[in-house]
């Protein structure tokens, strides 16, 4: 539900703030929207999520809370480069890093993938690309602007972020400050905070490597093969990767076994294309599409996951 829009204009200079919560992750990942991104949910159960979303002119800040494991697909918003800050108490997978304290994710002409784990709190940073390389060249660090276009993670320091984390939650949580505060506060101060921030470390870079490219070919076969998986033995088979590694790699990535991650994707897309329709004998034509043959399986995974039963997903 969203609890407050303000959209005006200060000294011709656009603001908007929009506050939302909702107990429907498709609604919530609906209002997400301007991010480009499509929320799945990965955690059976009740889900919560609550959102504060500030727009300037040259940069959208959004500081977002989730209380379920979700998968985030798709990618950025065009014309900016968002650089992914969260609250490092829950760590999560982006791309293809396991992210932890210290690091920038740079999501910028590519495309975004994640999955955030239970409780996590997210506070990225969408910066206009001209105005910030504009930015770059005025303070002196081109060699930034190149950097970012080759690199999609920066390693910081851990006390630059804390100062733009509270920065972040002070001007997407505190109301009582007034519009041309917050506006300053975020294209000037927290814009600047941040360059300083990436560009004080490029020289400090870590060689550490955290590719798998196997964890990522396993993931890319799940993702395009979903109607036509049946078994995990199958992801194994196709992407030569054994059962044992498959198992260890996803424990590790995502803290779920591949038959959940899978089960989860399927259920998901199920839920998807019931909400178009009214039909209940629908019900068995998606969930077999999607390999769900023993209905009533499938109705207790598809009610324990989303808390409510497939008819009456139809019936909203």
């Amino acid at each position: 539900m969203v609890t407050i829009s303000k959209i005006g204009h200060l000294n011709n200079f656009f603001f908007n703030r929009i506050d939302f919560n909702s107990s429907d992750y498709d609604e919530f990942g609906y209002m997400l929207k301007v991010a480009f991104v499509e929320e799945k949910l990965l955690e059976a159960g009740s889900f919560t999520g609550v959102a504060n979303i500030v727009t300037t002119s040259h940069v959208i800040i959004c500081n977002f809370e989730v209380n379920k494991k979700v998968l985030q697909i798709g990618t950025g918003i065009p014309g900016y480069i968002t650089f992914t800050i969260w609250d490092p108490k829950v760590s999560f997978s982006w791309r293809k890093h396991e992210m932890k304290d210290g690091m920038i994710g740079v999501l910028w002409k590519n495309e975004h993938q994640s999955v955030t784990g239970t409780g996590f709190n997210g506070l990225p940073i969408s910066i206009e690309e001209n105005f910030f390389f504009k930015l770059c060249q005025i303070k002196g660090y081109p060699e930034l602007i190149h950097q970012l276009k080759k690199s999609e993670l920066f390693h910081v320091s851990k006390s630059s972020l804390i100062k733009i984390r509270n920065l972040l939650k002070l001007v997407t949580q505190v109301n009582t400050l007034e519009d041309s505060v917050i506006y300053e506060l975020i294209e000037d101060k927290l814009v600047n905070l941040l360059i300083n921030c990436l560009a004080s470390n490029l020289t400090e870079r870590t060689s550490e490597d955290l590719t798998n490219p196997k964890f990522v070919k396993v993931i890319d076969y799940i993702h395009e093969n979903l109607t036509e998986i049946t078994s995990v033995n199958q992801v194994c088979e196709n992407t030569n990767v054994s059962g044992r590694t498959l198992r260890r790699m996803m424990q590790k990535k995502y803290n779920l076994t591949t038959k959940t991650y899978i089960n989860s994707l399927r259920l998901n897309q199920v839920r998807k294309e019931l909400k178009s329709e009214s039909n209940n004998s629908y019900i068995f034509q998606v969930a077999s599409e999607y390999n769900f043959w023993h209905m009533g399986q499938f109705t207790r995974d598809y009610k324990h996951h989303f808390g409510e039963l497939p008819s009456e997903t139809i019936k909203k």
